[in-house]
């Protein structure tokens, strides 16, 4: 480790963030703080000590939730009534808000999830903010369309239009890896649609979005609009999903739990948009720049520890360039030595959880036995969650490693002689949320392109969507899109008038 942790996170954050967790807020509902239910503890993966703790909604409380949901939504603030302009200025004021605090954000998410508190406010909290800001943007902007229609047989005339309405209350339930961020692919455009919520966040990481309940607050969202229940997701989350007051839920997290809602959701008809699980190719074709690239293919892979739903940890390079590509990316790798989040020269810290730090473990030993691991056999003693940079090679066809999402640092890489396999390989994959291509003729990269059955293909460029981009998976990967319009239209319903004027 390039800086031995010796102390609790608690103590590398600012008065303000600290003061934040040790106050036990509770769950968010309605405007106020409700402290009830049982608690359980928060841990900072980089020293496994307690940071604090947290309460464990269970169905009465989840239900108090979305009954202010509902309340907000039909009656109480008429969020949904709301003139555009008044929801846009809160909006904004919103996104200033994030950004006035975002020193405080980025504490949390540090000692929460052990990304380094740099990467955590220049990147997570910096793209929250363009979210947030993108989506402000659209309550003025929701139009309808007039249709001409054909006069009936008594030569009636009639005046027919579209709008589009809120779907109503929604249930978010968000991953641990990037709390913040992909809470805001979430609540952002359903608040702009004039939706309710209420947010179930990840038990592991909560804390940070607690925080933008209360800074949603101060910035004028009227009470119950947007509210935060915590707690485990066999407790609380079981309660929201199978809560009847829902009318959309939105998640993101592992396939098996996604089709556990998409079940739950079909048996009501209830809408849905489920960002799940990728197991995401990275094409290096013949003509790459292999040096130079090189950096670039880890830090796909071993940012955030490699807790990154886009993540690029399936390399599948060019028999020709295989060899010296792995040599640089295996140069590099060994130069990113995991430290404290705190650490200003930390790149990659801890893994967020024991589960998830057992989970990758166990899959790098899996390597050892039937691979070649290049890099990252030796793993930190020191308390912590930490694991170093891996790759792996030489794995047989058949290996999980190769189709499974390992979602930790851990990269495998794999050699190709002809393109076709490639692309059979990747579009016959249970997942297809994104992938990758490196080369220098553009015109034969988007070729490629055209013929890969991905949600996203990423080119000459680490996989990381922009505010306006729709992002989402083919087959298991998911249903429906975050971000850009597409992420929208997820939270409106399209109604249809036909009047008769004659």
């Amino acid at each position: 480790m390039n800086s031995k942790v010796e102390r609790s996170a608690l103590d590398a954050i600012s008065a303000k963030a600290r003061h934040f967790i040790e106050s036990s807020k509770g769950h968010y509902i309605n405007g106020h703080w409700l402290r009830a239910g049982a608690t359980f503890e928060v841990i900072d993966p980089a020293t496994e000590l307690p940071l604090g703790e947290l309460y464990e909604a269970d169905a009465d409380i989840v239900g108090l939730a979305v009954d202010a949901a509902r309340y907000a939504f039909e009656e109480g603030s008429a969020w949904r009534t709301m003139g555009p302009s008044e929801r846009e200025r809160i909006l904004h004021s919103l996104a200033d808000a994030i950004e006035a605090d975002s020193d405080v954000l980025a504490d949390l998410i540090a000692a929460e999830l052990g990304l380094p508190r740099g990467a955590a406010l220049a990147f997570e909290v910096a793209k929250v903010i363009d979210v947030f800001r993108y989506y402000a943007g659209f309550p003025s902007k929701l139009t309808g369309d007039t249709i001409e229609i054909d006069r009936a047989t008594d030569d009636a005339e009639f005046f027919a239009y579209t709008t589009h309405e809120p779907v109503g209350v929604v249930g978010a339930i968000l991953p641990w890896n990037a709390p913040l961020l992909v809470g805001s692919w979430k609540i952002a455009p359903a608040l702009a649609a004039g939706c309710t919520l209420v947010v179930k966040p990840a038990e592991d990481v909560s804390l940070v979005i607690l925080r933008l309940a209360e800074l949603a607050s101060k910035a004028g969202l009227p009470n119950g609009v947007l509210n935060v229940v915590t707690g485990r997701g066999a407790v609380t989350g079981q309660a929201l999903i199978e809560h009847r007051g829902i009318d959309k839920f939105a998640f993101t997290g592992s396939t098996d739990i996604g089709k556990r809602i998409y079940r739950a959701a079909a048996d009501r008809l209830v809408r849905v948009s489920l960002e799940l699980g990728g197991k995401n190719p990275v094409i290096v074709l013949a003509d790459a720049d292999v040096n130079a690239i090189a950096p670039a293919l880890c830090m796909a892979a071993f940012a955030n520890s490699g807790q990154i739903c886009v993540s690029g940890s399936k390399v599948m390079a060019h028999a020709s360039i295989a060899n010296e590509l792995l040599e640089a990316m295996a140069s590099f790798a060994k130069t990113l030595v995991p430290g404290s989040p705190f650490d200003p020269e930390t790149v990659i810290g801890p893994v967020c959880s024991k589960k998830q730090f057992d989970r990758v473990m166990a899959y790098i030993r899996q390597g050892e036995r039937e691979g070649t691991v290049i890099v990252g056999q030796q793993q930190s003693t020191s308390p912590g969650f930490f694991i170093n940079p891996t790759i792996i090679t030489d794995l047989p066809a058949q290996s999980t490693l190769l189709s499974e999402e390992i979602f930790g640092p851990v990269i495998t890489i794999e050699t190709w002689t002809d393109e076709q396999d490639v692309i059979d390989l990747t579009n016959r994959s249970v997942y297809g949320l994104c992938a990758t291509i490196w080369g220098s003729n553009h015109g034969h990269i988007q070729r490629l392109a055209k013929r890969l059955r991905t949600g996203t293909v990423f080119i000459n460029s680490p996989a990381f969507p922009p505010a306006n981009i729709p992002t989402g998976g083919f087959r298991q990967s998911g249903v429906g899109r975050d971000l850009g319009k597409k992420g929208l239209e997820g939270f409106l319903e399209p109604k249809s008038v036909i009047a008769r004027i004659n």
